[in-house]
């Protein structure tokens, strides 16, 4: 059978390389094995099962989800060891029983508001449940703040708990996108872990009871960029490694020969001062991607030789409608784009513009060797 080729897909469409995919997925497990941490993959990256295996094959001890329609679809695949790295609402406690009920799942708590319902909520059902606390580690978004005494009242009142079980403290490094030199994402990379190992000697120092088994870090910069794994780091939880993007080569986490995914446009409508494309926002997201390091970044980057990893800069995607996509030249770059003609674009932040489409084309080289499908609509 005659292998077709990503020229024949209707566009916008979804590629994979699996090549680099692969060599993603083992590099960061290589990683993890030598700074001796356990890799727990973020599959809201890509919320595909086959991609999701592959990590576990290559080494991953689990993986964490951001929705509880993600850690239903991978229990049901038969994942058996899920993080729900999002602080638990008050309406999620239903949907936390059922998944716990085929697939172990640990669950995450910053507010001591949140333990008593669910202490109560677990009792009533008859389940106990394993419970992270989220630390703010500089990022200014979600977590409790470790230097704080509410922190350790916090881990007390999980653990006098009856149906709960203190597991642990995890953290997320965001602000490491916030950056522009890999020196600095190397300085957050340590300044997350300071923090974590900081507050799990204070917990331990309060009482061993209190001992974190669970000492959990996450991003892509960070896990990628670290200079080590510190002693008492156990686990990393990057995800946007699988695919990468334009944001994580601008920040040095990758090069452009790294990125996996990419998504396949066709030139619809040429003007002298304008080319339109048939990938809008439904197709790309509207990231704004790195602007802080590359103010005229566009929405996402053209590829002008997909091998080598060359873009082209002269030609910026300035604006975005919900189907189309206008190409502008900058400077005195001159359009070379027919109508009709495929290109090939890295999306600024490949976890948003993934979640836009329903299936992956799996490709090798230039010919489509599978397609996989994005679970966990919500």
């Amino acid at each position: 059978m005659t292998k077709r080729s990503i020229l024949d897909l209707v566009t916008p469409s979804a590629l994979i390389d699996i090549d680099r995919l692969e060599k993603n997925i083992t590099d960061m497990a290589v990683r993890a094995r030598e700074g001796g941490v356990r890799l727990r993959p973020h599959v809201k990256t890509h919320k595909c099962i086959e991609i999701g295996k592959k990590q576990i094959d290559a080494g991953a001890q689990g993986i964490t989800v951001s929705t509880l329609a993600e850690a239903a679809a991978f229990a049901d695949a038969g994942f058996n060891d899920i993080t729900y790295a999002v602080p638990l609402a008050l309406d999620k406690f239903e949907g936390v029983k059922r998944i716990s009920e085929r697939t172990h799942l640990n669950v995450l708590v910053d507010h001591p508001n949140t333990v008593d319902p669910l202490g109560a909520f677990c009792k009533d059902v008859g389940f106990a449940l394993d419970v992270l606390v989220k630390v703010d580690c500089g990022y200014p978004r979600c977590g409790i703040d470790p230097e704080s005494p509410a922190a350790i009242t916090l881990v007390k009142k999980i653990h006098e708990s009856p149906n709960l079980n203190f597991k642990g403290i995890l953290t997320h490094a965001g602000h490491s996108y916030n950056v522009t030199t890999v020196a600095e994402v190397k300085t957050i990379a340590k300044q997350e872990q300071d923090v974590m190992i900081r507050f799990a000697k204070t917990l331990i120092a309060e009482s061993p009871d209190l001992s974190p088994e669970v000492v959990s870090i996450g991003s892509t910069p960070t896990a990628r960029l670290a200079d080590t794994f510190q002693e008492g780091i156990t686990e990393i939880r990057p995800g946007n490694y699988a695919f990468f993007d334009y944001t994580q080569v601008a920040l040095g986490s990758c090069k452009v020969t790294d990125c996996a995914f990419t998504v396949l446009s066709s030139v619809i409508s040429t003007n002298p001062d304008r080319v339109v494309i048939d990938a809008g926002a439904t197709a790309l997201s509207k990231d704004k991607g790195p602007t802080h390091i590359e103010p005229n970044v566009g929405y996402g980057k053209i590829i002008q030789d997909y091998q080598e990893g060359y873009l082209d800069n002269g030609i910026i995607i300035d604006t975005l409608s919900q189907e189309h996509g206008k190409l502008i030249s900058k400077g005195n770059s001159s359009f070379e784009y027919q109508h009709g003609e495929k290109i090939r674009i890295i999306p600024n932040h490949s976890c948003l513009t993934a979640n836009l489409f329903a299936h992956y084309q799996v490709v090798k080289g230039d010919s489509i060797v599978d397609r996989w499908r994005v679970r966990c609509e919500r």
